[in-house]
């Protein structure tokens, strides 16, 4: 099976080629000379046509492809890690307010008040990542770097960020 980037990418090559070859013929064409008159006119009026057909064509397909992307990239981690729904909706929730204070690179987040969780949560069987994060947010659990406020987010909510830095932490 084919990804869908990858077909898009051939389709927009192909349409790309084809495009060049109408528009090499017709140069070819008009470039043997002949009779003056609306002949000519009828040439250049179909070159800009085709001019104005790539240059709509030019904004129109990276608009696409770029929207396409940018559905796929929101459920990729790092590493070509894929995220699920929860996960990708607890990296969103985690930027609102977590990467404040912790390290966390597959979110961008350099700070310094709180752990590293790059480095902390890997400490963490695989299995028991979730809970220990999902644990640290319901009690707000210090371990020896500050305070962190209980209860940032609850419910689903903080399950969606558990499951997030449980995933991607370390990687």
């Amino acid at each position: 099976m084919v990804p869908a980037d990858m077909t898009t990418a051939v389709a927009v090559a192909i349409f790309w080629v084809v495009l060049g070859l109408v528009v090499f013929a017709v140069a070819v064409r008009s470039g043997r000379g002949g009779e003056g008159g609306s002949g000519e006119a009828a040439k250049r009026h179909g070159m800009t046509g085709l001019i104005v057909l790539a240059f709509v064509f030019g904004l129109v397909a990276p608009t696409l492809v770029l929207a396409h992307n940018a559905e796929h990239k929101a459920s990729e981690g790092p590493g070509g890690l894929r995220l699920t729904a929860a996960e990708t909706t607890g990296r969103e929730l985690f930027s609102e307010k977590c990467n404040l204070c912790h390290t966390l690179q597959a979110a961008n987040a350099v700070a310094r008040t709180g752990p590293n969780l790059d480095v902390l949560v890997p400490t963490v069987p695989q299995s028991a990542r979730k809970a220990y994060v999902l644990s640290a947010i319901m009690e707000g659990e210090a371990r020896g770097f500050g305070q962190m406020p209980a209860l940032l987010y609850q419910g689903k909510e903080a399950e969606d960020v558990a499951a997030f830095v449980a995933a991607v932490a370390g990687h």
